[in-house]
């Protein structure tokens, strides 16, 4: 059997589940989609640390050719489809304990066959840590998603929103700068170029996703405070340039980020418009705070 079908198959059940979280709580479908990619992002913050950074396991999809790239396929398909979608699951239906600890019991043996299969390497990781997180991340979960639905959490909403884009951002960095190859951001600590390259990518969109975050929750339809934060982003970006931290593959690939910058703040405001509506228009007037 080849590698990449049970991670395929993961990838139709975690799409399956999804769906179908939504269609059943339509009038919530917007705040639960957020919630999903703010589960996603704070697998992504966790797996930067000890996925990228510590080296704790390795996958083997036989996706893509690169042995670096193909990892980090079934690291997206495990923590930002499987993991974050059956966490949305277990919060949003109010899922019972005993079935709670049916799901981590699946995902220990999936785990167990995944080793077996040999598509899926632990380096230091162990798979009662993978219980402990997931736990863990259950009752965090339970209590942020409660935290979401209050008007008074306001920095909860924040958070929220951060992680969210998080998620979008670092996927669409890693295509366009690992994948395609349009820029690159080597941070040199490395000696993989590939890690060193994901590694300053990834330090890069924390930063800049940090100022979509206070554009899309302070400015929403403010457009003066949109293009302040593209000109500074670009700013920053032909600086970078022109010191020889940030290759580009050719010239025309200095619009890359600023398009993506573009797009994710377009793409954020529709989100959380639609998933805090009443919040939003009450606060499209705010001031950044110093």
């Amino acid at each position: 059997m080849p590698n990449w079908v049970p991670f395929i198959a993961l990838v139709i059940i975690s799409v399956g589940l999804l769906g179908y979280t939504l269609v059943k709580n339509r009038e919530n479908a917007s705040l639960i989609l957020l919630f999903w990619l703010f589960i996603c992002g704070v697998a992504y913050l966790f797996e930067f640390v000890i996925f990228i950074l510590l080296e704790s396991y390795e996958y083997r999809p036989g996706i893509l050719i690169s042995d670096y790239n193909d990892s980090i396929v079934g690291s997206i398909i495990s923590q930002a489809l499987a993991v974050p979608v059956a966490i949305v699951f277990i919060v949003v239906f109010q899922i019972r304990k005993r079935w709670i600890f049916f799901i981590i019991g699946l995902f220990f043996l999936i785990e167990t066959l995944f080793l077996h299969l040999d598509i899926y390497e632990h380096h230091w990781w162990k798979s009662i840590y993978t219980i402990f997180f997931l736990v863990l991340t259950i009752i965090l979960s339970k209590i942020w998603w409660r935290h979401l639905n209050s008007k008074p959490y306001h920095y909860i909403h924040l958070v929220t929103l951060y992680l969210a884009m998080m998620t979008l951002t670092q996927t669409a960095g890693w295509i366009l700068s690992s994948l395609i190859g349009l820029y690159g951001l080597p941070m040199g600590f490395f000696d993989s170029v590939q890690k060193d390259m994901i590694a300053g990518n990834g330090l890069y969109l924390f930063f800049s996703t940090y100022f979509y975050m206070l554009n899309i929750y302070y400015r929403r339809n403010d457009l003066a405070y949109t293009i302040m934060t593209l000109v500074f982003l670009t700013t920053i970006e032909i600086l970078m340039v022109n010191q020889g931290i940030l290759r580009l593959k050719n010239p025309y690939s200095i619009f890359v980020l600023p398009a993506l910058h573009l797009v994710f703040l377009q793409v954020g405001k529709y989100i959380v418009g639609r998933a805090f509506p009443e919040f939003y228009q009450s606060t499209e007037k705010k001031t950044v705070p110093s």
